[in-house]
């Protein structure tokens, strides 16, 4: 069960896990209201760490290949994915850089976002809620919820956020522009040491060379 896809809705599951109303206000404002609440929960901890689990639906289907972990999240540009148990896919962010290893096909790929990239992922709209509009549309979504729809075409068509205890993020999903769809389920957030061995960019094994993908997500 590889969940494979590409750099765009790797880069946006990942970040998308940082993003992470009562009467008044139009859908808009419950929206951004929403967002903003995420972003305060994320900076009440230095790392936090939850459970996940993941679907990855492809396109005409219902249902699609799972896989389960733990995350690690760190406001405002530090997350790992661990995937299986023991794991077998780690996933990182860092500043700027993402890293995916997997450790069955044996493979390490890297991807340093650009500039206009960076603007255009769901993690910029937290670090600068003020300014989310300029780059995505942000409405309310359910009871509990908002959604980031990007202004401009690219590798997302759309992120649907769900909070849930503590404003911290209980389902993020991640729809392409062809209509597959990643689907993120997470319990138990709680306050956390970094990870295991101190780094957010799992290294590859000795024998894996890590290759830099220097393309854009357009």
């Amino acid at each position: 069960m590889a969940l494979r896809s590409g750099w765009a809705t790797i880069i946006a599951v990942t970040v998308a896990g940082l993003l992470l109303g009562a009467g008044g206000g139009s859908v808009r404002d419950l929206g951004m209201e929403r967002l903003q609440r995420l972003g305060v929960a994320l900076r009440a901890k230095p790392v936090w760490q939850a459970k996940f689990e993941q679907e990855f639906i492809p396109v005409g289907m219902t249902v699609g290949e799972t896989a389960a972990g733990r995350v690690w999240l760190a406001w405002p540009d530090r997350a790992l994915f661990h995937t299986g148990s023991p794991p077998f896919r780690l996933m990182g962010l860092e500043g700027r850089v993402a890293r995916l290893v997997d450790l069955e096909a044996e493979t390490c790929d890297e991807h340093r976002l650009s500039d206009r990239e960076w603007e255009r992922v769901p993690l910029a709209a937290v670090l600068d809620p003020g300014t989310a509009v300029e780059h995505f549309t942000v409405v309310e979504h359910g009871a509990r919820g908002f959604d980031l729809t990007p202004r401009e075409a690219g590798g997302i068509d759309r992120v649907e956020v769900v909070l849930g205890d503590g404003d911290l993020p209980a389902e993020v999903v991640v729809v392409d522009p062809q209509g597959a769809v990643n689907r993120l389920r997470f319990t138990g957030w709680r306050a956390s040491p970094p990870p295991p061995d101190g780094r957010w960019l799992p290294p590859a094994p000795d024998t894996v060379e890590c290759v830099s993908d220097l393309g854009t997500l357009d």
